[in-house]
């Protein structure tokens, strides 16, 4: 019997044999199965006996240091073998065990690293995993794997030929350039303040539609939580809502007993004419821009008294009528009286106002001029039965006031006003005229007619890198400045009606035309604001080119509605600056007694 330290001899495994889990292998590779399990086309030469005698008992898996073993170095006698009569047996038996052994082992390593060269496979080709972003196609949103076989001499790139062509792709054409990036200013920029309203304008466009309010939306920022945080956001400031709340203070001063209001008083400095319809639809929407309604606010009740008064004196028709007005500023009033009857009934949803305010947008529509546009008068089937800017704008307003409220008007009104806009474009360098004429040549900038132009533009989809948006906004900011002058130093250029109309435009437009455009309104509106004396609260008509005719209380409504701007609607193209601390000012409580 083998001692009991000592494990009998096993017979030296076979070419092809498996080798036992106990045999290690060198390097780790499995040399008794080719990947799937199927036996090796070629093992490691087998171990010769006379190695494996020499060797001491059971193992740890690994390659260990040869070394002499007890029996060897006493001189045991050997194991004899089956195949002891080759000369390579003959040999062993005349040198030490020690040296047998090391030459086996070398042999044997010998032979695994030729194995090992010949039976080693590829390396596995590198995998690139090419992650989409979902939307940009059909696929986007799966890992696509592209397998690279780099072992492959005919996919490799030579130095002087594939890299130099992948290094230096072909310039695209000069249209998808344009069409790909906002960088390049659109071709009638002639100098580079208009490209950056440009790329102003284009950065963010799809990001900015895809997320832009439904209409029915666009009055959502006048709550008061609401309002600090577009405060914040629009860059405005304490000045601005202060300056807001202390006009409206001096607004509802002025509402009469009946509850509507007058352009020529009880205050200083009235307009020429009156016109209690126009008054009183002015003071509603400074009232409703800084979210006062018949439910809300600290002037609710104002508000429920002018609205009551509106309402009463509507006709079946849905025209409004407080009193004799001028002809030429009929269908201006009727205009802003339809815009805040259906604010108000989109911000309270009150059944009894849902009728008067579907009465006036039917109204409108029946207005409108077969050329798109709106005048003074209805239309009479006459060949003077043609629109001009003035008017348009403030029914487009109306309309889509009414479409806020959810009393859309046809389709076919929209269609008209985008006719009537082309026709009454001038040029790049002239805006907008007044009436589609070819007599235009001579036709000099109206600031005002341009910026309602755009607001119709706007309203009724242009995107918001159009070049008639961007060309036209360009052109205002060059031309205009928000400028109140002084008693000493007269600001002739005055003009409250085309400020009311690019504020609104700029904010739906946001980027830098806007933070050009604010950085005046913020700071020169409010400081304008009388401080002191019994018009505190309100703005001087003085110098203003329609100020003689509105008068005080039209100054005063105009700017409020500016200051308003950050939260009276929200942009357009869904724009929203990052948050910024939420903006109050002190509110009064609840509203004077009357």
């Amino acid at each position: 019997m083998a001692p009991a330290d000592r494990q009998p001899p096993q017979p030296a495994p076979q070419h092809g044999d498996r080798l036992p889990a106990s045999v290690p292998l060198v390097g780790g590779l499995p040399w008794a199965a080719e990947p799937g399990g199927q036996p090796a086309a070629k093992g490691p030469p087998p171990l010769p006996p006379h190695a494996a005698a020499g060797q001491a008992g059971p193992r740890r898996a690994g390659l260990q240091p040869a070394r002499a073993t007890p029996a060897a170095s006493s001189g045991r006698p050997e194991v004899p073998a089956g195949a002891a009569s080759t000369r390579v047996d003959q040999l062993l038996k005349q040198v030490k065990a020690a040296s047998a052994s090391l030459i086996v082992h070398t042999l044997l390593l010998l032979a695994c690293a030729i194995l090992v060269v010949r039976e080693s496979s590829s390396p596995l080709p590198p995998l690139e995993l090419a992650f989409s972003t979902p939307g940009d196609d059909p696929g986007g949103s799966q890992a696509d794997v592209v397998i690279e076989d780099t072992d492959d001499p005919s996919q490799e790139a030579t130095p002087d030929e594939e890299p130099a062509e992948s290094e230096t792709e072909p310039t695209p054409p000069a249209e998808t350039v344009a069409e790909d990036s906002a960088s390049e200013p659109p071709p009638e920029f002639a100098n580079a303040e208009d490209a950056e309203i440009a790329v102003a304008a284009a950065d963010g466009e799809a990001a900015a539609e895809a997320g832009a309010p439904a209409i029915e939306q666009l009055l959502a920022g006048r709550s008061p939580a609401r309002r600090a945080d577009l405060l914040g956001r629009h860059g405005g400031s304490a000045e601005t809502e202060t300056a807001v709340v202390r006009a409206l203070e001096w607004l509802v001063r002025q509402q009469r007993r009946d509850g509507s209001w007058s352009l020529q008083g009880p205050y200083r400095d009235g307009g020429r004419v009156e016109n209690a319809l126009a008054a009183t639809s002015m003071a509603l929407l400074a009232l409703q821009g800084a979210g006062n309604t018949t439910d809300d606010g600290p002037y609710r009740e104002a508000v429920r008294k002018a609205a009551r008064k509106l309402v009463l004196s509507q006709g079946d028709d849905g025209r409004f009528d407080l009193g004799q007005m001028l002809e030429q500023q009929s269908m201006y009033a009727q205009a802003q009286a339809t815009i805040a009857l259906c604010e108000l009934f989109a911000l309270t949803g009150d059944p009894s106002l849902e009728v008067p305010a579907r009465r006036a947008v039917e109204f409108a529509q029946r207005a409108q001029m077969p050329d798109g546009g709106w005048k003074y008068r209805l239309p009479t089937g006459q060949a003077n039965d043609v629109g001009d800017m003035s008017v348009t704008g403030w029914f487009v307003m109306a309309l889509k006031s009414g479409e806020m409220a959810g009393l859309a008007p046809a389709p076919a009104a929209y269609e008209a006003v985008g006719r009537f806009l082309d026709g009454v474009f001038v040029s790049a360098e002239q805006g907008y005229g007044y009436q589609i004429t070819s007599h235009n040549r001579g036709f000099k900038l109206r600031p005002a007619l341009t910026a309602e132009g755009l607001l119709c533009r706007q309203y009724l989809g242009s995107p918001r890198n159009a070049p008639e948006l961007t060309s036209g906004v360009a052109l205002l900011l060059d031309s205009v400045t928000i400028d109140f002058g002084s008693n000493e130093s007269p600001a002739w250029e005055k003009d409250l009606y085309a400020w009311y109309y690019i504020t609104q435009v700029c904010h739906h437009l946001g980027g830098r035309p806007w933070q050009r455009w604010n950085a005046q309104l913020r700071s020169r509106v409010p400081a304008a604001q009388i401080s002191t004396g019994p018009e505190k609260g309100s703005w001087d008509p003085a110098y203003d080119q329609w100020g003689d005719v509105g008068g005080r209380l039209y100054a005063t409504c105009l700017c409020t509605c500016m200051l308003e701007v950050y939260y009276r609607h929200l942009p357009l193209y869904g724009e929203l600056p990052p948050a910024g601390p939420p903006v109050t000012a002190s509110v009064p409580d609840a509203s004077p007694p009357h």
